[in-house]
């Protein structure tokens, strides 16, 4: 009963009131007045804070790939840093014809 009712739900907050979805999750709807809300869906007190239990998993679900996502990144940034480094002084040193190449094999090679 909980999918039929997670369809009701969807369909009025994308028609309606112009609540986008991204990435399959309906935005969240306000809700005012929560007897005539239940009433515009059909729905009762339990099935609707179901419905609305479910779609709060999925938004928590959502922010925990997000935060994992941003720490992934925000880990990157000290080697895009470094890698634009190497970029700038090889920009810098473009006209001169002087380069140098360091290769580090392994430790053990010495």
């Amino acid at each position: 009963m909980a999918s039929s009712s997670a369809t009701t739900i969807a369909s009025p907050s994308s028609s309606g009131s112009g609540i986008t979805e991204r990435r399959g999750i309906p935005g969240a709807q306000f809700v005012e007045d929560v007897q005539t809300y239940l009433n515009q869906l059909g729905l009762d007190v339990t099935s609707a804070l179901a419905v609305l239990q479910e779609r709060l998993q999925q938004y928590k679900l959502v922010e925990m790939k997000l935060l994992a996502q941003q720490r992934d990144l925000q880990a990157k940034i000290p080697d895009i840093e470094k890698c634009l480094d190497v970029v700038a002084t090889l920009q810098a040193k473009k006209g001169t014809g002087e380069y140098t190449l360091v290769v580090r094999l392994a430790d053990i090679w010495h």
